[in-house]
């Protein structure tokens, strides 16, 4: 032992990373380097240390706090200010209001007698700001792809749409429109129930574990920048997002103990969160199972193997579906699942170099490690809603268009009230759908899709 000390103190000192990457000059022994000097995250001592953001590197919700020393804590509150900064302002709840009223309006003047109700993550409270609003509209006599084709022709007869696209060869038939006054877009389905039901779901799981929502507003985000939030791509659909972290919240260690639950923050529930389906949660023999307080199976026992044949012998999540009567796995057409589970290792081992190195309050904590503030979504958050063109040309505007630019009789405005006060919009639950046809203004009868949401194969 005393050899080896000895050794090791004959070595030479170890030299600094800048260091280790010069050139040593042929003459004099003095060091010079042929490219500047590395400005890579290293502090003072040669350890790592992490970036130091500018002011104008910050993204729009981040609020310093240098009073708050720990960094879980920080995260905690900035997970929260991302949270309100995602949300809804009032001018966008009216105005996606007034966008359910005209749907409403529209399809009881073909069918007096018909329901129309909102669901999906708008009414749940858990939609990004570039979210659609998803409709249906139950007791319409007609088959759903007659029924979509009678409400688009109203809809552009009256100027109200700039793009839809009617997709009958789903597996459950989606009307898609966006409304010329303030580009919003919506989903209308027809007699299709099911999507109430899992709204109303989720949103009583929301009120048992309040947590959940914010966490559910970074996912989405976090899923949305990177393209693997559409369930027709192989990512994770908003429904089985929700089934996927409530999950999580029921197996929390904190849920049994108290003590243990007023210690928790969000900090630690997204760490713990990625942790759980970045590296811990066994997927080969697992499946997951929410009701009856949450729990795991075994998949052999069940004689499931089930996944997506796309997936090939990858990762294959299989969860239950909470509703419904036999077995129903959410998490089959999700065959990407692999990916999805790396993207989660990577975000984990980011927030570990975050609280390893105590990352200090100048700097957010979620980007640009996790998220991106220069997304379309975060960059134009409050440009999102613009009018768009007529869908086709020599077509009259909307009124709700013309009454935006004072042009509307002040009678036509109010009966154009009076039809949208009696809509009976109420909330509801998840639909999803792919397919093909439409028609735009923008020529090329894709009506300019938003950012973040990539457009479905012809």
């Amino acid at each position: 032992l005393r050899q080896r000390r000895q050794g090791l103190e004959a070595q030479p000192e170890a030299v600094a990373p800048e260091e280790f990457m010069s050139v040593k000059a042929a003459s004099g022994g003095t060091s010079s380097s042929s490219r500047p000097a590395m400005g890579g995250p290293w502090n003072a001592d040669g350890g790592l240390a992490p970036p130091v953001a500018s002011s104008e590197d910050r993204p729009p919700w981040f609020v310093h706090r240098p009073h708050l020393e720990n960094t879980v804590l920080r995260l905690h509150e900035e997970l929260l200010d991302f949270a309100e900064f995602m949300g809804h302002t009032k001018d966008e709840l009216q105005a996606r209001k007034r966008w359910v009223k005209t749907i409403a309006a529209t399809c009881r003047s073909l069918w007096p007698d018909c329901q129309v109700k909102v669901f999906g993550s708008f009414s749940t409270g858990l939609s990004l700001p570039n979210g659609d609003v998803d409709v249906a509209v139950l007791d319409v006599a007609e088959r759903p792809g007659q029924a979509m084709k009678m409400l688009a022709d109203r809809l552009l007869s009256n100027g109200e749409i700039s793009w839809l696209e009617i997709i009958e060869s789903a597996k459950v038939p989606v009307c898609k429109l966006r409304q010329q006054v303030s580009g919003l877009r919506a989903d209308v389905v027809f007699n299709q129930p099911d999507g109430i039901e899992t709204s109303k779901f989720i949103k009583d799981r929301c009120k048992e574990y309040p947590q959940m929502k914010p966490l559910l507003i970074f996912f989405k985000y976090f899923l949305l920048q990177r393209g693997m939030h559409e369930t027709y791509t192989g990512g994770m659909g908003s429904y089985l997002l929700c089934n996927v972290v409530l999950h999580f919240m029921q197996r929390h260690p904190s849920k049994k103990n108290p003590r243990h639950y007023a210690a928790t923050s969000l900090g630690h529930l997204l760490f713990d969160c990625l942790k759980y389906y970045g590296a811990d949660f066994q997927f080969d023999t697992k499946g997951i199972c929410v009701t009856d307080g949450g729990y795991t199976f075994n998949k052999a026992e069940r004689g499931w193997r089930g996944g997506n044949r796309r997936a090939g012998d990858g990762v294959r999540l299989c969860l239950e579906s909470p509703l419904g009567q036999g077995f129903n796995d959410l998490g089959g057409p999700c065959f990407r699942m692999g990916v999805l589970k790396n993207l989660f290792s990577h975000a984990l081992q980011c927030l570990s170099f975050l609280f390893v190195t105590r990352a200090g309050p100048d700097a957010s904590l979620l980007c640009p490690m996790l998220l991106d503030p220069k997304h379309p979504v975060i960059a134009g958050r409050h440009s999102l809603m613009a009018a768009q063109p007529v869908a086709l040309p020599g077509m009259q505007r909307s009124s709700s268009q013309l009454e935006a630019e004072g042009t509307l009789d002040s009678d036509d405005a109010a009966s154009e009230k009076e039809a949208g006060d009696d809509d009976g919009a109420s909330a509801a639950g998840g639909v999803s759908a792919s397919g093909s046809g439409g028609v735009g203004g923008d020529g090329k009868g894709g009506g300019g899709a938003p950012p973040g949401k990539k457009r479905r194969r012809r």
